[in-house]
């Protein structure tokens, strides 16, 4: 576990409570609106029995413990982006700006896939399984990032979560048993283009675009975000110079919106 470990971690159980909930994440995407708040979505699910046969309670949870958490935090700008792209983009693209709201809310998802994931993947490993994530968790509680430690009974349900969520997100592939193979696994174009405006309209310069944990999600160094950015500028989103330490970036976009607009 690297440096990653020492800074402020809070790492918690609330996997159990979804995983990665793809199809119920797009079913609740229909009923939200920018403006609708937790309360009103869970009346409007409800009423439209939208869920199938979840029970009441698993409703309200999906919602107010995955749903709300993950894509109503900054004002609700995860739900409104993904309402935006949703009929508009490939599933697969789809998945990539899921895994990377869903890791910014669990920081234990975020460093299982930056500290044991794309290490074992570098290394040409060709499964990873229940057992990895484990002495992850064991780990991070020596190191005092879960304090106190959870029972054992715990420990193997978040093993077991954290092993399917990579598996719903496309990183490991499907399945029930204890150990999955690893899947082949790239950024797609248009995250790329997507996260670099984010932190460039959230204020930043250009040069913090490389310092972005979200890309250590999908393994890159700041020299790998630096190739992807060349790469998805020949589709005229902006037009990027780096001079092997300085990142300067002319921007075509005004707007958040407009860069969505063009992404779809």
């Amino acid at each position: 576990m690297s440096e990653i470990a020492n800074q402020d971690r809070d790492y918690t159980t609330e996997l159990s409570k979804g995983q990665g909930a793809i199809s119920e994440t797009l079913t609740l995407l229909e009923y939200w609106e920018p403006g609708v708040e937790t309360g009103e979505l869970t009346e409007r699910v409800m009423e439209a029995g939208a869920l199938g046969r979840s029970t009441a309670t698993r409703t309200r949870d999906l919602i107010t413990r995955v749903f709300s958490r993950r894509y109503l935090a900054d004002d609700g700008r995860p739900a409104y982006v993904l309402k935006s792209l949703k009929d508009r983009v490939s599933l697969s693209t789809l998945k990539q700006f899921l895994l990377v709201y869903t890791a910014r809310q669990h920081d234990i998802l975020h460093d299982f896939i930056t500290e044991v994931y794309w290490p074992k993947y570098g290394a040409g490993a060709e499964q990873i399984g229940r057992d990895d994530a484990r002495s992850f968790i064991e780990e991070a509680h020596a190191m005092g990032i879960i304090d106190p430690g959870w029972s054992e009974t715990m420990v193997v349900r978040v093993s077991r979560y954290l092993v399917g969520t990579l598996a719903d997100f496309g990183l490991l592939e499907e399945g029930r048993q204890s150990t999955r193979r690893i899947t082949p696994y790239y950024i797609e174009d248009p995250l790329v283009t997507y996260l670099a405006h984010e932190i460039h309209f959230d204020g930043y310069n250009d040069n913090s675009i490389l310092e972005h944990p979200d890309w250590g999600l999908f393994g890159l160094m700041q020299e790998d975000v630096v190739r992807q950015l060349e790469q998805v500028s020949s589709d005229g989103h902006f037009i990027v110079q780096y001079s092997g330490e300085l990142l300067r970036i002319s921007w075509q976009y005004e707007s958040l919106d407009e860069c969505l607009d063009a992404i779809a």
